[in-house]
C-alpha cells in the first residue's frame, strides 16, 4: 500500500453551497429537477454574493457558486464576474464556479472571472444529454468545452456521473477517453446517480456492476493522482471506496466509517481537508 496520503474531504459547513438563481432552474433536469437547489444558499445579485463573503470570511474557506441552469443549459454566471474576482483578489476564500455547458463566448468572461477552480459536469452521449437535459446539444459540444478549458488559463476538473441515463452507464467511457489526451486539468470527479425523491428518477435502479465496471475503466487509464470519488453517490455503493483504495486515487469526500477503518487498519496515511474535492 502506498505511504502517500489519501486526500478525505468534509466540506459540510466550511465550504457551502451558493445559488444565482435561488431554487429556480429553467431545465429541472430528470436526475435533479431543482431539487438539490433546495439545500443551497440564495446568492441572487453579486452585490449579495460580495457581502456573504466579507461576513464569511473567516468562518468557512470558501464556496461553490453553481445554481440552476438556464434553458440553454448554463448556470447565468456572467454577471457575478466583478464580484467573483473581488472575492479572489481581497479575500482568503477559495471559489469554486460550476457552469453547466461552456461554449467559445463564455472562457472569455470566466477567464475575466478568475475563480480559482472550474467544476464541470461532462456527458459522452448525446441520448443522455438529450432525454435527461432535455436540451438540444451533442457529445461533442460537451467534448470542445473541455477543449476550451484546456486552452484556456483556467483551472478545471471534469466531473462525470455514471448512470446519468436512467441508471444506464452510457457515453461516460467516451468521457475517459477524451481525457486521456488531455494534461491540464486538475482532478477527475467521479459520481454516481443517486436516484432522488422528487425526480422522474426517483425509482429508476442504478446498474451496480456497469457502474463499478466503469470506474475501473477510469481507474486503470486516468492517473490515480488525479481521481477522486466525489459526494454524490449512493452511500451502500462500498465497493467504489474499496477501488479508491485499490487504485491509490488522491482522495474521496465522505468516505464510510467502514472505510476509514480499513485504511487505519492496513497504514494508509490521512490528510484531512473541509473544503470542495478538487482543492
Amino acid at each position: 500500500m502506498p505511504c502517500i496520503p489519501v486526500k478525505i474531504y468534509y466540506p459540510g459547513r466550511g465550504f457551502p453551497s451558493l445559488s444565482v438563481t435561488g431554487h429556480h432552474c429553467a431545465l429541472r433536469c430528470k436526475h435533479c429537477n431543482a431539487r438539490y437547489l433546495q439545500h443551497m444558499i440564495p446568492i441572487l445579485s453579486p452585490e449579495a454574493l460580495i457581502e456573504f463573503a466579507k461576513r464569511n470570511e473567516g468562518k468557512i474557506k470558501g464556496f461553490l457558486l453553481s445554481g440552476g441552469s438556464t434553458p440553454e443549459g448554463k448556470v447565468p454566471l456572467r454577471r457575478f464576474v466583478g464580484a467573483v474576482r473581488w472575492i479572489v483578489e481581497n479575500t482568503s476564500l477559495l471559489v469554486n464556479i460550476h457552469t453547466g455547458i461552456i461554449d467559445d463566448e463564455d472562457i472569455e468572461y470566466l477567464e475575466e472571472m478568475s475563480p480559482h477552480h472550474i467544476s464541470f459536469d461532462v456527458i459522452g452521449s448525446t441520448e443522455t444529454i438529450r432525454e435527461v437535459l432535455g436540451i438540444p446539444r451533442t457529445r461533442e459540444d460537451y467534448f470542445h468545452a473541455l477543449d476550451l478549458l484546456e486552452d484556456s488559463s483556467l483551472h478545471y476538473s471534469p466531473h462525470i456521473i455514471a448512470g446519468l441515463h436512467f441508471g444506464k452507464v452510457l457515453g461516460e467511457y467516451a468521457i475517459v477517453d477524451k481525457l486521456k489526451n488531455l494534461r491540464r486539468y486538475h482532478s477527475l470527479v467521479l459520481l454516481t446517480l443517486i436516484p432522488t425523491k422528487g425526480t422522474p428518477m426517483e425509482n429508476v435502479s442504478v446498474d451496480r456492476e456497469a457502474v463499478v465496471e466503469f470506474f475501473e475503466y477510469a481507474l486503470e487509464n486516468i492517473p490515480p493522482e488525479k481521481v477522486v470519488l466525489g459526494c454524490m453517490r449512493p452511500r451502500n455503493f462500498h465497493d467504489l471506496e474499496n477501488l479508491c483504495l485499490s487504485y491509490s486515487c488522491r482522495g474521496m469526500v465522505l468516505p464510510s466509517l467502514r472505510t476509514i477503518k480499513k485504511m487505519r487498519e492496513i497504514g494508509i496515511p490521512v490528510e484531512t481537508r473541509d473544503t470542495c474535492c478538487v482543492f
